[in-house]
């Protein structure tokens, strides 16, 4: 079995139809595919859409392995981590109910697939709006053909590490460095893929559009205004597991790497909040300028135009003004 397709899944009938026709009507070697579905306590008509194909696809014959594992409502966390358990492949990937695969994709990557011994592959992802259907973005990479790179020269390459959905990571190397996700978190991706990169001993770009990646604009826990302050929270939680994680990194550049990633973090943050959020006693803002100011510091010129470098600036002596201002850092 080459490839595990870990699919969880959680009140997305409106989407799970087209995910599962995106991997089921392609051409490809279907004996080394599976298909782990995991059912996160869905209270929608979700799972009978799944079971559709399930009964439909072992009619045929040959068929891919198809799993399906019940369980309560635990979280996308939680729901990944038990398929990484079951996962047989030799190689795993994410893929989530409302997203897509590329057409051609599983016919192509199979053979590369038999022949590699690199612990990540990473691939390209267009990301389409679901209000109309149009690509809004295409994840780019900074080679033409297959190339080999460490976390350090991804970030200096201007390359995302996230969403996890780029790469399809080999298994074996996820159980020797016991490579789960922490539950309970929202953004966990940020998370998961900078603890992964650092310890991957051979990181493979390929230039190939391999997933659709749907911008829902409601519905999505990421889009609601409610789970506001659950996502800043969880921000903190990742930079601060992040900080832990320094002593799984293997050499300066990896290091260096996880620090670029808790400052692009704490930019993140706080171009995120309003300026009421920031200065208000007690929500861990406050508390962490000292951390701030010396990551700002020790980054002022990380990918950053002469504006951003002057806000920068600004920001280790008046960040309160610069967020007043509503300025980008």
């Amino acid at each position: 079995m080459l490839l595990s397709i870990i699919i969880p899944v959680y009140n997305s009938e409106k989407y799970v139809r087209h995910t599962l026709e995106s991997v089921f009507g392609q051409d490809f070697d279907r004996t080394q595919v599976e298909i782990i579905v995991v059912n996160d306590g869905t209270k929608d008509r979700s799972m009978d859409i799944v079971r559709e194909f399930a009964e439909r696809e072992t009619a045929n014959k040959p068929s891919i392995c198809i799993k399906i594992i019940e369980q309560e409502n635990q979280g996308l966390s939680a729901a990944r981590n038990t398929g990484i358990d079951t996962a047989t492949g030799k190689y795993v990937w994410f893929v989530d109910s409302d997203d897509w695969i590329e057409e051609g994709f599983l016919g192509k990557v199979l053979p590369l697939l038999e022949s590699s011994d690199n612990d990540v592959l990473l691939f390209r992802i267009r990301e389409f709006r679901e209000s109309d259907g149009k690509v809004i973005l295409e994840r780019t990479l900074p080679c033409d053909t297959v190339c080999d790179t460490d976390f350090l020269g991804m970030l200096n390459k201007k390359v995302d590490f996230s969403p996890v959905q780029l790469y399809l990571i080999r298994k074996e190397f996820m159980v020797e460095r016991k490579l789960k996700f922490v539950r309970d978190i929202v953004h966990e991706d940020m998370e998961f893929a900078p603890r992964m990169l650092i310890q991957a001993k051979s990181i493979r770009m390929v230039p190939w559009f391999h997933y659709d990646y749907l911008r829902r604009e409601s519905g999505s826990i990421t889009s609601s205004p409610a789970n506001r302050a659950r996502r800043i929270e969880s921000l903190f939680k990742i930079i601060d597991l992040l900080r832990d994680a320094r002593s799984l990194a293997d050499g300066k550049r990896n290091r260096r790497a996880l620090d670029i990633a808790r400052f692009w973090l704490y930019r993140k943050l706080f171009n995120f909040v309003n300026y009421e959020e920031f200065t208000a006693p007690g929500n861990g803002f406050s508390a962490r300028q000292t951390e701030m100011r010396k990551l700002v510091c020790n980054h002022l010129t990380y990918r950053a135009t002469s504006m951003q470098f002057v806000r920068r600036m600004i920001f280790l002596f008046f960040p309160n003004w610069l967020k007043k201002k509503k300025k980008i850092l």
